[in-house]
């Protein structure tokens, strides 16, 4: 006889959500214990595990404690549990769900035999959104979700713990506040993120490498305690892709969204001291055209054998340019540059040149392909074979040049644009071996091959040309001076930009895995060592082909360039100056896993990394100089222990924790720079002229001067058709690499290490009163994460050194030491987060409910959003030459998530579903600053990283301003060009945050752009369909937008938001007795349309 029970309350069934007692990324666990009715262990019980789609079968026999541990399962289901043993009845549990990376716990209660058998069918369905440090999506969850971009971080969105930057540009995910460069993605065990950290996003991809299509399991973790996880400062995220299963199935789609399916106008821009600017007028640019096409085909090959799975996405959307000239339907207008001073321009580089610097591209189209292929096969009942094959192809433009601040605004025409090329191969091959009862092995062998190209669309055959728009040259000839009372003076950038001119990226990245489990006595000894093998080919020598600076039209009309910027290799070809590296990384670790109770499970485990790599090229100045050598890698390795407890309280309630160190994770972008800034191989020169005279600025005293000759065959007579001879051999000769930057790692330097910890509680059931619609199905989760950076990075430049103090106390460093730089990476233990969430969910028959709530306080010393050597000591600081602790970029300190979902059957068995989700977000930090318009190294601060990033003096306006000997007015040690300037300066630090900090040095990230809310609509409704089902689907993003134009524009403020330029005013004995401020201004916000404008996909699916 068979008896069925619904639900989980014959047996305790519990799906581990947080700290897996055993995570292993592509596959899951079933573990558990079995007794008799007194709650006696039940020893050499059989338990037989199915994957009922495929037929994959797994048998263990209980051990003497009755436990039983089944390992490297396929991660979803359904899977049908078995148990049987003599003198007991049979009892089956059904549809039992597992995640990739986690345990399914089934302590299973035999009763004394009877003749009849017991079927229990499981139920782990949760509500709505769920807080308690991980999250899992399957197939079916992910069919739900919008996703106007056909992007992985929607999906990701998900994730209490997990922001995403709604920027365009990079569309970065952060987890628990860290820096989305720190996170580890995986496909099938394949580590398939952005290594190198060239992506803002973390993958190296504008919108993820697999079709959404062949996704089975999506799981984001905030702290995997599981020894297998590693490399990581952020979080992790593994995804799995579908296999074949017993049953044929396929889909093939269509989305398509054009002009008429979008949003035309944004709400009212804002400046860095809260006015408005009035939105611009007119209908934005619209998207022309999006289409999607794709499919999938799964199935047998031998039933219950061998299995296929194949899929295919290919997408073609044009991208919207943000930014553009005033009335020509850009939703950021750059001031202050015309479409008639764009025409000039445009005009002599194709007369006098012979050179199309294209125009301003409102709209550029993107391509992206993607392939997938797995092959499962069950090679014995003991042994399970499974290879992945993953392809895609990206291009997306990118358009540079432009800046829209008050004081310094540019536009950049399309020749100075790029088309960004990213191609992966990836290939994995998995063996799933148990061995014994007690005894599995998995055996994992990957590759990756990844290339990246930066293509300018106006060819590389030419160099940039920043042009200012100034009728003629004034001042120094080098700062794009506009008279005195006038409106600040525009800039035009064309040409390839500097840093694309050479700039090329080849990875290859192969490694082996094993690991081997051995269970008993409630214990799960796990052993593992892996071995990766990273050989990496990155040319990027910036300005091969020169820059030019003009500082008038009539400059540019004569081709009398004011400064030119080059570098190159010794040998002339920038090849010769690539970095080409290997390295091997390893890791061993041990973990077990301990059943102390049915209801307690603590896992505890080492971890060891260890990265031998090979070294840059010894350059003999900076040896004699320092006493160090430029050519160190990291030492030693990272020993993280771990430590996760859980703990079932009641079949509901469930407590959670874990904390170790987390070892690696760093941008290999960092280390590369060691290789490619040798200061042996490669030159750089920054010509400029000084009156009648010419200097190379990256020299110092009598070397900085040059040949008249030299600085006339640079500056004079520009063609643009190549650099002159003499000029290169200037670049090669005896004394100009002498002086040549150097980036280098501290010989102590250690890997990046942070400490994590976090808490949670999850309970679900029925509330006390109510009627039984409103009680049941309710669910709450709270959880607390915190971290604290171990060795983290601070970058320093040893060429200078201290010579002072300046006017408010920080430090001054020494500006005669020329333009060039030796920057050295070092360690800090700086750097911290607090996270705290609050969730609750509802399920009301076919309507879920969920809604979540995360804060965060995120400290570090440098965001680190830069890659090269000068872009990472550029952080916004007090300290010039050193970071500063303070609040992250990455912070965001309110974010609040909701979700109603809604599934019926409407007619038949055709489903109609409806998803909402809705996210409020604050908006991201910057910081207020101010520039030093010295070009190269700053003369105020002595330093070099960007002169605009230096935080913000605010006067101390208390004080009564006087009118100095100089005729200027003057507030304490800060004297104004002008009475227009303090005022002006006044009103936007008393329209700020910035007020609270009269007489002091403001805060780094003190700033916030304004806060951003997205509502996102999915709704489908099945049609039945010949042998299967049609499915037509709309996707909306960004209702709120649609509703209301005034609603969800996304504003976003740069990193650094300079308001006023410095100056230093000397006296007898000092060189910087007080700041001048001058050029007051206040910078506008970004407004991003695609972020901005609400958007619609209408799409067409067919399931068969």
């Amino acid at each position: 006889m068979r008896l069925t029970a619904i639900g989980a309350s014959v047996l305790a069934l519990t799906v581990a959500c947080v700290q897996p007692a055993f995570a292993q990324e592509t596959t899951s666990a079933v573990r558990g214990r079995v007794t008799d009715g007194g709650g006696r262990p039940v020893a050499n019980a059989s338990v037989t595990i199915v994957h009922m789609p495929s037929g994959t079968q797994v048998s263990q026999s209980t051990d003497t404690t009755g436990n039983f541990n089944a390992s490297g399962l396929r991660a979803g289901g359904p899977f049908r549990v078995t148990v049987d043993a003599p003198s007991y009845d049979s009892k089956a549990i059904e549809g039992v769900q597992t995640a990739a990376g986690s345990t399914v716990t089934l302590n299973v209660a035999l009763d004394p035999q009877t003749g009849n058998d017991i079927v229990v069918t499981a139920n782990a369905k949760r509500n709505g959104l769920a807080i308690a440090g991980q999250t899992s999506l399957n197939a079916d969850a992910i069919q739900g979700i919008a996703s106007v971009n056909r992007d992985l971080r929607d999906l990701l969105r998900r994730d209490p713990l997990t922001s995403l930057d709604p920027n365009p540009r990079g569309r970065a995910i952060s987890i628990g506040g860290a820096s989305p460069r720190g996170n580890r993605f995986t496909i099938d065990g394949v580590a398939i993120g952005d290594d190198f950290g060239l992506n803002a996003g973390g993958l190296p991809s504008a919108r993820g490498i697999v079709s959404l299509d062949a996704i089975d399991q999506l799981n984001v973790k905030a702290v995997p305690i599981d020894i297998a996880e590693g490399d990581l400062q952020g979080g992790s995220v593994n995804i799995i892709l579908k296999s074949g299963s017993n049953r044929f199935h396929g889909s093939t789609f269509g989305i398509f969204g054009d002009d008429s399916l979008q949003g035309t106008k944004t709400y009212d821009n804002v400046r860095s001291d809260g006015t408005i600017v009035p939105a611009a007028a007119g209908r934005l640019t619209p998207v022309p055209s999006f289409r999607d096409y794709g499919g999938n085909l799964s199935g047998p090959i031998i039933k219950d054998k061998l299995f296929f799975a194949v899929s295919y996405e290919q997408l073609k959307e044009s991208q919207v340019s943000a930014r553009g000239l005033t009335g020509e339907g850009a939703s950021t207008e750059i001031p202050f540059v015309t479409r008639a001073n764009v025409d000039r321009v445009r005009s002599i580089l194709n007369s006098r040149y012979g050179f199309d610097p294209l125009d301003i591209a409102k709209t550029l189209p993107e391509k992206d392909k993607k392939a997938s292929a797995k092959l499962d096969w069950n090679i014995s009942d003991r042994h399970r074979l499974a290879l992945t094959y993953i392809y895609h192809k990206n291009e997306v433009p990118r358009d540079v040049g432009f800046s829209e601040t008050g004081s310094n605004p540019s536009v950049g025409l399309q020749s100075n644009f790029y088309l960004l090329g990213e191609t992966t191969n990836a290939y994995a091959a998995q063996l799933n071996s148990n061995w014994s009862d007690n005894f599995s092995t998995e055996l994992r062998v990957t590759r990756r091959d990844y290339e990246r190209t930066q293509n300018p669309y106006g060819g590389s055959d030419f160099p940039e040309f920043e042009v200012c728009l100034d009728t003629v040259s004034r001042g120094s000839g080098l700062n794009c001076l506009a008279p005195t009372g006038a409106n600040p003076n525009g800039r035009v950038l064309l040409g390839p930009d500097q840093f694309r001119q050479s700039n090329y990226l080849s990875i290859r990245n192969s490694g082996v895995s094993w690991s081997g489990q051995y269970s008993g006595g409630g214990h799960v000894i796990k052993l593992l060592a892996e071995g990766q093998q990273v050989k990496i080919n990155n040319l990027f020598v910036a300005a091969t082909k020169g820059k030019y600076y003009f500082d008038s039209i009539a400059d540019l009309e004569a081709g009398r360039a004011n400064q030119l910027t080059y570098a190159n290799a010794l040998s002339g070809d920038p090849a010769d100056a690539a970095a080409r590296f290997n390295y091997m990384s390893y890791t061993f670790g041990v973990q077990d896993s301990w059943s102390v109770s049915p209801d307690i499970t603590v896992t505890g485990g080492l971890r060891y990394d260890w990265v031998d790599a090979d070294r840059p090229q010894l350059n003999a100045r900076f040896l004699a100089a320092y006493g160090f050598s430029n050519a160190a890698m990291p030492t030693g390795g990272v020993l993280q222990p771990r430590l996760g407890v859980t703990w079932d309280a009641k079949p509901n309630l469930r407590l959670s924790a874990g904390a170790g160190l987390f070892g690696g994770g760093t941008p290999d972008v960092w280390f590369s720079n060691s290789f490619s800034n040798d200061g042996v191989r490669q030159n750089s020169l920054l010509f400029q002229r000084n009156g009648t005279s010419f200097v190379d600025a990256t020299q110092t005293g009598a070397a900085a001067n040059i040949a008249p000759s030299l600085g006339s065959a640079a500056l004079d007579n520009v063609t643009g058709k190549g650099i002159p001879s003499v000029v290169d051999q200037y670049l090669a000769g005896a004394g100009a690499p002498a002086a040549a930057s150097v980036g280098a790692l501290d010989p102590d330097l250690k890997l990046a290490s942070t400490w994590k910890a976090n808490v949670a509680l999850n309970w679900s059931g029925s509330l006390p009163f109510g009627p039984g619609w409103i009680a049941d199905n309710w669910e709450f989760n709270l959880s607390a994460l915190a971290s604290e950076v171990n060795n983290g990075f601070v970058a320093t430049d040893v060429r200078t050194t201290q010579v002072g103090v300046l006017p408010d106390g920080r430090p001054r460093y020494n500006p005669a030491v020329g333009a060039n730089w030796d920057i050295v990476l070092r360690n800090t233990g700086q750097g911290s987060s607090r996270v705290l969430g609050v969730g609750l969910g509802k399920r009301i028959g076919g309507l879920s409910l969920g809604a979540n709530y995360i804060y965060s306080d995120v400290k570090d010393v440098g965001s680190f959003t830069g890659y090269t050597p000068t872009e990472l000591l550029g952080v916004t600081t007090a300290d010039p030459n050193r970071g500063t602790l303070g609040r992250s970029s990455f912070e965001t300190r309110h974010n609040g998530k909701v979700q109603i979902g809604y599934r019926a059957d409407l007619f038949g068995d055709n489903e109609l579903r409806i998803d909402l989700f809705g996210e409020f977000r604050s908006g991201r930090p910057y910081s207020y600053t101010f520039t030093d318009v010295s070009n190269g190294r700053s003369q105020v601060f002595g330093t070099v990283g960007g002169n605009g990033r230096h935080l913000f003096y605010v006067p101390d306006f208390d004080q009564a301003a006087i009118i100095n000997a100089a005729g200027r007015p003057q507030v304490g040690m800060v004297e104004f060009a002008d009475q227009a300037t303090l005022d002006a300066l006044r009103a936007s630090v008393d329209g700020s945050k910035l007020r609270k900090y009269y007489g002091a040095i403001a805060p780094r990230n003190l700033g916030t752009s304004p806060g951003f809310s997205k509502l996102d609509l999915h709704v489908s409704q099945e049609i039945p369909f010949f042998f299967g089902k049609a499915k037509v689907f709309t996707d909306v993003e960004n209702v709120l937008n649609l509703l209301n134009r005034n609603w969800n524009t996304y504003k976003v403020f740069s990193d650094s938001v300079s308001i006023a330029n410095v100056s230093c005013v000397a006296a007898a004995g000092n060189p910087c007795v007080r700041y001048l401020y001058s050029n007051a201004s206040r910078q506008t916000a970004t407004t991003y349309q695609s972020a901005s404008l609400w958007q619609m996909r209408v799409g067409l699916r067919f399931d068969f």
